[in-house]
């Protein structure tokens, strides 16, 4: 059986400059993978590479098959066959990531209506906007006909990470990236979209590739991760291995600060 994301050897480029090297995974259907490292530690990255959407002036080599579809060297017009469908990402900032000048009824409409009209079953109208509310009920967000009134910047930046998780689903994909979906949320609101995001993927029965810095979210949110430095993966395996037992001395580096800093806040307790 074809795994859901097979990446071989993939290597990305700013000209000369190596940014990600050699990198493999494999991620299978119902799988939570964890990609963790510091800030320019190639994380994002790696994700991007995954689903053809690197940013004009990086290049990929290599092997990437996202729902058997290759992805390295593929023109968009069919790499929009598998994104959003094979794989969708909730990125870090959805202020950043959200239109400002869309209401965000809007804004999950448009991959709803898309995903419907690849599903040979086109939506619009009526029924298309009771499915808007019906995903903004799923994510959790109260007053739902208000929230699809209004514009990103009148919501909380929960909201809006909300909203973000909303359109990732109206494209029903078998893969979620979460690329650092906490980084820039208060304590109470991260826990709440971490409850949210492993509710979603275990009714919706999606696959989990989780990007992040923090450890000891990543712990609780994954089953496999894989530790990149410098673009390069350092060490792979299971939360319990890696966390437990690091072989590399980076991994034990990270470690070792994560347990500095649950110590610290628990003496402020």
């Amino acid at each position: 059986m074809t795994m859901l994301l097979e990446m071989d050897r993939v290597s990305v480029r700013a000209g000369e400059k190596i940014l990600v090297s050699d990198l493999s995974m494999t991620l299978d259907r119902g799988e939570r993978v964890g990609l963790i490292g510091e800030s320019g530690s190639g994380k994002s990255l790696t994700a991007l590479a995954a689903t053809g959407l690197l940013p004009s002036g990086l290049t990929a080599s290599g092997s990437v098959l996202l729902g058997g579809q290759q992805v390295v060297g593929v023109p968009d017009q069919v790499l929009d066959r598998v994104r959003g469908t094979g794989a969708a990402i909730v990125f870090q900032e959805p202020l950043s990531a959200l239109d400002p000048l869309m209401t965000v009824g809007m804004q999950i409409a448009e991959p709803l209506a898309r995903r419907a009209r690849r599903n040979g079953a086109p939506i619009t109208g009526t029924r298309l906007k009771e499915a808007v509310l019906e995903l903004i009920d799923d994510v959790a967000l109260p007053d739902e006909r208000r929230i699809a009134r209004a514009y990103p910047h009148e919501l909380s930046g929960g909201q809006r990470q909300r909203v973000a998780i909303a359109m990732a689903l109206a494209c029903e994909p078998d893969l979620l990236i979460a690329d650092e979906p906490t980084t820039a949320l208060d304590v109470t609101t991260q826990a709440e979209i971490l409850i949210l995001i492993d509710r979603l993927v275990q009714e919706r029965q999606m696959a989990l590739l989780f990007i992040s810095h923090d450890l000891p979210v990543v712990a609780n949110t994954v089953e496999r991760v894989m530790v990149l430095r410098l673009g390069e993966a350092v060490e792979t395996g299971t939360v319990s291995e890696v966390f437990n037992r690091p072989q590399h001395d980076y991994t034990k580096s990270l470690v070792a600060a994560a347990k500095r800093f649950d110590a610290a806040m628990e003496g402020r307790t």
